[in-house]
């Protein structure tokens, strides 16, 4: 339970810190150099506003990028998590490769926080489980050493593993605010296949206490008058009635086959990024000569990024924010979001951010641009999540293929097809790459507002998140992460 307190904590002054960044840098700043129309600071800004997004992408990216490769170089990373504890053995040498998060914590936290508030589109999904895994093995580790037990290295072992998945589990609650969800995706994400392997499955109930320690110390006590529930709606206020089995089946099974093969593009797609940008098998930081070439590469990713985020500036940031932009195919306008830029900075879009799809093809460009753009960041070495900037991919992505389907599906069919296709699709994009068809599924039930038909659509992406990660196993043995059996 104290586990799960103070890794919620860090979860919490976490989200804090990413909303004083981005105001930071994305309102305040841009007020300041802007006045109307009119810039106060340099001619190119004048002429061309939209060139912020390329400067402060660039800078910030840099930034992390000298950071990263001189100063934290080999920081503990969500893979890291995942091939450590992925290990079926019980050998008390597994967790004695999580390092201390005294050396570790800040410099993870800080490099994320720089990469997601510099509009990268990568999330701090994965740096609050690396965060949450280790506060909870260090804080084991700290019991470990107070308490007057005589404990076997076998029992120590099982208790800093068991506080590891604590941890994770309070991070996500404490920042996503997804009680259930959480736990269940720090296991489930270990395993290869779809479900918690036997070995994460002996700290569930550690971790589900953790989880709810964190909601009850976040929602209860430090802003208990912040209203509970998500506010994601997917379907229009007219989208309401039923689905048949059939059309359920169908557009399920259609999008978990679909979400597979996209998935597995993905991956296939950053290990051919990563053997362009780093062919030598050893690391940058294993060689000071190859360290500042290093810097020189990601510094070039952040400004490939940042060139493609001022044709599709939607595409930018974590999702999170402006997920519900890519939910309803722009209806809600991307300046209308928690994430929306100033509207001059998007000079430059080749689909307009604050006006619905006019076509597939439109939200078929936002959904590939979103995908490169996180496909580059994670191959350039960025610290940083895929969670909601898969499922805002997946969502554009979804209503491209709706509008492709739209002429062939008969006149008769329900009106929640396409929001099912688009949740289910969303589900299947993600659960491919991460391998958490239940975990997915559970945040984006509790991330959905009251008015989405959850009962009707729900099903559906379970459906097709399970034959997501099926089907991408068959489509390649190699994965996102790596893992140790």
């Amino acid at each position: 339970m104290g586990v799960g307190a103070v890794s919620a904590l860090v979860g919490y002054l976490y989200s804090k810190c990413m909303k004083a960044g981005f105001d930071l840098l994305w309102n305040v700043v841009p007020s300041a150099l802007f006045d109307g129309s009119t810039c106060r600071w340099g001619s190119l800004l004048t002429r061309h506003p939209a060139v912020y997004i390329l400067a402060i992408m660039t800078l910030g990216g840099g930034l992390v990028a000298a950071l990263s490769t001189l100063t934290f170089p080999n920081l503990f990373s969500a893979h890291d998590y995942v091939h450590i504890l992925s290990r079926s053995e019980d050998a008390p040498s597994k967790v004695d490769e999580f390092p201390s998060a005294r050396k570790h914590l800040l410099p993870v936290m800080l490099l994320s926080l720089l990469t997601s508030i510099s509009g990268f589109s990568l999330g701090p999904e994965a740096p609050m489980v690396t965060a949450g895994g280790l506060v909870g093995v260090s804080l084991a580790r700290k019991y470990l050493q107070s308490t007057s037990k005589n404990n076997s290295d076998e029992e120590s072992a099982a208790i800093e593993e068991t506080l590891a998945y604590a941890g994770a589990a309070g991070t996500l609650t404490g920042f996503m605010n997804v009680p259930l969800a959480g736990p269940i995706f720090a296991m489930e994400m270990v395993g290869r296949d779809a479900g918690i392997a036997p070995f994460a499955a002996k700290s569930w109930s550690a971790a589900v206490a953790a989880s709810l320690a964190g909601m009850v110390l976040v929602r209860g006590l430090l802003v208990p008058g912040m209203g509970l529930g998500g506010h994601f709606t997917y379907g229009a206020k007219a989208a309401v009635g039923s689905l048949t089995g059939g059309e359920t089946i169908l557009a399920s099974l259609g999008c978990g086959v679909g979400g597979a093969v996209v998935g597995t593009l993905f991956h296939k797609t950053i290990t051919s990024l990563k053997s362009v940008l780093w062919p030598a098998k050893s690391t940058p930081s294993d060689n000071q000569d190859k360290k500042y070439p290093a810097i020189a590469k990601k510094l070039l990713v952040a400004a490939t990024i940042g060139l493609l985020s001022m044709l599709y500036p939607q595409t930018m940031f974590w999702g999170e924010g402006s997920l519900q932009c890519a939910v309803d195919g722009q209806c809600t306008p991307f300046a209308a979001t928690p994430h929306g830029i100033p509207t001059m900075t998007m000079q430059f879009a080749r689909v307009n951010p604050n006006l619905p799809f006019a076509s597939g093809l439109d939200a078929l460009q936002v959904g590939t641009a979103k995908f490169m753009a996180i496909a580059l960041a994670s191959a350039g070495g960025f610290p940083g999540g895929v969670i909601f900037p898969l499922l805002s991919s997946g969502a554009s992505l979804a209503h491209a293929l709706v509008s492709a389907l739209l002429p062939l599906m008969p006149v008769a069919s329900s009106s929640l097809v396409a929001p099912l296709m688009v949740m289910s699709f969303m589900s299947a994009t993600l659960t491919s790459i991460t391998r958490t068809p239940l975990a997915t599924v559970l945040i984006v039930a509790l991330t959905a507002s009251g008015m989405t038909p959850l009962s009707v659509l729900l099903p559906g992406a379970l459906l097709a998140s399970y034959v997501s990660v099926w089907v991408s196993e068959r489509l390649s043995t190699n994965s996102f992460f790596s893992y140790s059996d």
